[in-house]
């Protein structure tokens, strides 16, 4: 099983509607291929972890890079693992504007306050915020 977490920016702030349309897409297309994931936004961006057969999620990647509504499209990490994280969401979905301030660290990231060389340097704290949320929300 393979994991990629990426991070990106909407090419413009996206509404409730267009996140809705979005994850309805994902919600839609991900069973078919056996993916799994987590997405969350904020104030434009974007953190996904997704899951699945390595040959599907790096294609699916390569898809996201070239999705119009997206930009700086960054993989902070990627790897195998044992079992899946999700494995009940064919997309997990949080939208953090409306969690308020209570995960620092994903709010510092997307503040600008955490440079993201720093954070790739430390990628295990992307695939743990993702994991540590999940694990906490649902």
């Amino acid at each position: 099983m393979h994991y990629l977490i990426y991070v990106s920016s909407a090419e413009m702030l996206m509404s409730s509607d267009d996140l809705m349309f979005l994850l309805t897409q994902c919600r839609e297309k991900n069973p078919l291929v056996g993916v799994t994931g987590m997405l969350l936004y904020k104030g434009g961006n974007f953190m996904q972890m997704l899951e699945g057969e390595q040959s599907v999620i790096l294609g699916l990647f390569e898809k996201i890079k070239r999705d119009r509504r997206h930009k700086d499209v960054i993989k902070i990490l990627d790897g195998e693992i044992q079992q899946r994280n999700f494995q009940n969401w064919s997309m997990g979905f949080v939208n953090m504007n409306e969690v308020g301030d209570d995960y620092p660290s994903f709010n510092e990231f997307f503040a600008g306050k955490v440079e993201l060389r720093k954070f790739q340097e430390d990628a295990q704290l992307a695939r743990q915020f993702i994991v540590n949320f999940n694990e906490s929300t649902w």
